[in-house]
């Protein structure tokens, strides 16, 4: 009984954080009755060599992905459409960043190349991608509902070796 109700004390505090942080992006506020103050220069990632910020900020109907040099304050708006793009990562080398997007009515994973501002679709799939993270070893990590509940994929960084992390197929995981 005990593993069972911390399971679902973990799934509601999981649940309610993504309605709270949903209600923040949106402008509703919790507390006071009031509007919460506008979401700006949200999710910032330092790059790899500690020169550069990536976040998002809501440009003139939705969020956008910027890069500011941190010794000049040279801010440069990286994505620029009519879907909300937030959650950057930069790559190992610095080069590129990852984020989810909700073009196409479906959120999926996205790289931009710092050098040329071009996009690729890392991800094509009917359910939702969130959370990436680049890591070291040059693959994407993220969340994902594909299989029916919230798991831990990863991905290379061209799109190719989708893995999944956990779940009933995946290796044991700690309680």
């Amino acid at each position: 009984m005990g593993e069972v109700r911390r399971t679902w004390m973990k799934r509601a505090a999981v649940g309610m954080a993504g309605v709270f942080v949903a209600a923040v992006l949106s402008g509703c506020s919790f507390f006071g009755g009031g509007s919460a103050p506008q979401v700006k220069n949200w999710e910032p990632v330092l790059s790899p060599d500690g020169t550069k910020l990536a976040f998002e900020t809501l440009a003139e109907k939705t969020y956008e992905i910027y890069a500011r040099t941190l010794a000049t304050g040279e801010t440069v708006q990286l994505t620029t459409n009519q879907a909300n793009d937030w959650s950057p990562s930069w790559s190992p080398q610095g080069d590129r960043l990852v984020f989810s997007s909700e073009r196409n009515k479906n959120v999926d994973l996205y790289v931009v190349d710092l050098a040329t501002l071009a996009e690729t679709r890392l991800t094509d799939d009917p359910a939702e991608e969130v959370n990436p993270s680049w890591g070291a070893d040059g693959r994407v990590y993220f969340n994902s509902n594909r299989s029916g509940a919230w798991e831990i994929y990863s991905v290379n960084g061209d799109g190719t070796d989708l893995t999944k992390i956990t779940g009933a197929s995946a290796p044991s995981q700690g309680g």
